[in-house]
């Protein structure tokens, strides 16, 4: 592990300078052309690595990135990431990369640039010292902040045939690892009813306002910290004049559930407070649902849990399991069954906010931390 540490030192320049380079690329999830081109310099990468890779091509949506190589052992790893981030175009000329006071700031610096640099750097470091690696399987995703819709396809396809997954989101401490995720959803609430002037007595208006406002309180009250449950409403729109009784209103509705066991409970408890009207004259769509589902420890996680322990006493980290409120695309591939380490990323602060910043001093610890363990599933 002190080769690969000391690789990663002698490095980090490179690192920081491909990190620069890919946060300064406009991404948000609705950037098709900046999202395109990181997966192309992400695919040259992972070529010039020995993996054969091609390009997922959507029309509407970034394209995703498959890479593929063979290794020693039958452990079968899938590497997992994302290409888009939540920062609209323009944000690069607003704040592009910078560094100061041991802090590398920047719009989706953490969340994931830097956490697919780091899986690279992992890779490029056991290339060149030449170690060897188990089978690998990467994956990154072109649509991860808006659900993985198209992603999603590929990401289990792959996960079928993994035997373990790492995925490259953000960490929260030194030494985290995320073992444990909610399962998202996005609900979508639209509240029809009928306009007539406020002062008009002959034809009474449906406020689709009001009955929005009821909606609001309802939906939240189905919160249950204690059963792993939290439901947001956060998102609304409605009404046309001031004057005017509200015909129309919406509402998008965030959902969270912790355990597997409460998906189809709070599921049901969403769709029926929501559909059902409190005002008279009033009609009500609910469209959407679950989008990912809850990632839960197993055994098998335990047991990979314990090889990065084992890695990390060997760099002097000491491996904290954590569990994270937010979805990634580890969901998918626990939900079927696939042992998944989360969070496997740089150490970040705010978080997709307008300061998300890394802190350089976690860069090389964790990639040696990736890199360690990926060899070392080459022997097991």
């Amino acid at each position: 592990m002190d080769k690969i540490r000391t690789w990663l030192r002698d490095h980090q320049g490179e690192l920081l300078a491909l990190l620069e380079r890919l946060v300064n690329i406009d991404s948000g999830s609705y950037c098709k052309p900046g999202i395109d081109r990181c997966g192309e310099i992400h695919a040259a990468e992972l070529s010039d690595l020995g993996f054969t890779t091609r390009t997922v091509t959507e029309t509407e949506r970034g394209n995703h990135i498959v890479a593929e190589r063979p290794g020693r052992g039958q452990h079968r790893l899938f590497l997992s990431g994302h290409l888009d981030t939540v920062c609209p175009e323009g944000t690069v000329a607003a704040r592009p990369f910078r560094i100061a006071d041991g802090l590398a700031h920047g719009p989706g610096v953490g969340d994931m640039k830097g956490g697919t640099v780091q899986m690279l750097y992992a890779l490029k470091a056991l290339h060149a010292l030449g170690r060897e690696t188990p089978p690998i399987s990467v994956f990154l995703t072109g649509d991860e902040e808006v659900g993985s819709v198209r992603g999603r396809p590929h990401i289990e396809e792959i996960a079928r045939r993994s035997d373990s997954c790492l995925v490259f989101e953000a960490s929260v401490s030194s030494g985290s690892i995320g073992i444990r995720r909610w399962g998202t959803g996005a609900y979508y609430v639209t509240i029809h009813g009928h306009a007539a002037h406020v002062l008009d007595p002959a034809t009474p208006g449906a406020n689709a306002t009001r009955e929005l406002a009821l909606k609001i309180l309802a939906l939240e009250g189905l919160s249950d910290p204690v059963r792993g449950v939290k439901v947001s409403v956060n998102l609304v729109r409605g009404g046309t004049s001031r004057q005017v009784t509200a015909p129309l209103a919406r509402a998008d509705v965030d959902v969270r559930v912790r355990d597997h066991e409460q998906v189809s409970i709070v599921d049901a408890r969403v769709r029926d407070v929501a559909g059902r009207a409190s005002l008279p004259g009033i009609s009500i769509e609910v469209t959407g649902g679950m989008s990912r589902p809850p990632m839960q420890p197993t055994a098998r996680t335990q047991t990979l849990l314990a090889l990065a322990t084992e890695v990390g006493r060997d760099l002097g980290i000491e491996i904290e399991p954590i569990e994270k409120m937010g979805g990634s695309d580890g969901c998918f591939a626990s939900a079927l069954g696939v042992p998944v380490l989360d969070a496997m990323g740089p150490l970040c602060h705010d978080i997709c906010g307008d300061t998300e910043r890394i802190e350089l001093a976690s860069l090389v610890p964790r990639t040696a931390l990736i890199a360690g363990i990926i060899t070392r599933l080459a022997t097991t």
